[in-house]
């Protein structure tokens, strides 16, 4: 890429995040799939699919660390297919089409043989989705999603008061304090999305959740999607995931 005219400040190497709006055919859908989902979830007292964040779920995943049956970096949970929310899925698919759109992927887009979504060039593939319940005075600190394409986030119910999420400004130097950062290349920036928002990003991003100041819990589901685009489907470069499980001789076939 080039550019050969440049006057006054020029922003280069943009990090994309995408925000995908609800529409009105799709708020009340999902809103209330998400809801009875978190009803139930609190009525079984079933926190499996629940992140750490929560008491119960801290509670639950300590366990299951102590007696070996859970990785803090393979993520198993699956709320989604556990709750059957299909119609969140369907949203979740249709805005990764979108973000793969708008950012034209290298990946896919310099090759003429991946560069048509509707004749199937490339897979979503959801790896797993878990709830985040979020109370008074809870948030959640600095990390990242190694191993995926994408994370996401779909927000139920949040507002300014309840915390946004906040990104880390990948460039190493910021955090140093280093000349340009300032207003226009700050360390980190707080989003606020709005209930019924889906906010996706690369999943190497730092981000954290803002503490929620607020009496009522903040509630969003999150997940991993990694997007299938080698010739074969179990290509290594398709995500940390398809290592599980297979040797070596399997993964080089």
């Amino acid at each position: 890429m080039k550019i050969d005219k440049m006057h006054g400040l020029i922003s280069l190497f943009p990090t994309l995040i995408y925000r995908d709006p609800a529409l009105i055919g799709n708020y009340d859908l999902v809103q209330t799939e998400v809801k009875n989902c978190l009803l139930k979830i609190e009525e079984e007292k079933d926190y499996s699919e629940v992140s750490w964040i929560h008491e119960e779920a801290r509670i639950l995943r300590d366990k299951k660390r102590e007696e070996g049956s859970e990785h803090s970096y393979f993520i198993k949970d699956d709320l989604i297919g556990k709750y059957n929310l299909i119609e969140l899925k369907k949203r979740i698919f249709e805005a990764v089409e979108r973000y793969v759109t708008v950012t034209q992927w290298g990946r896919i887009y310099s090759d003429p043989k991946f560069n048509d979504i509707n004749n199937g060039k490339y897979k979503i593939k959801l790896r797993n989705s878990w709830m985040n319940i979020q109370s008074k005075g809870k948030s959640h600190e600095w990390h990242c999603h190694p191993g995926y394409t994408i994370a996401g986030v779909y927000y139920m119910r949040v507002d300014a008061d309840k915390g946004g999420i906040q990104f880390q400004n990948p460039n190493p130097i910021m955090q140093w304090c280093h000349f340009p950062e300032g207003p226009r290349s700050s360390q980190s920036i707080e989003f606020i999305p709005n209930p019924g928002d889906i906010i996706l990003f690369p999943a190497w991003l730092m981000h954290n959740t803002v503490n929620n100041k607020s009496d009522e819990d903040r509630i969003s589901v999150a997940f991993n999607i990694d997007l299938i685009v080698a010739p074969k489907l179990d290509d290594p470069g398709n995500g940390i995931q398809d290592f599980e499980n297979k040797g070596v001789n399997e993964l080089l076939q």
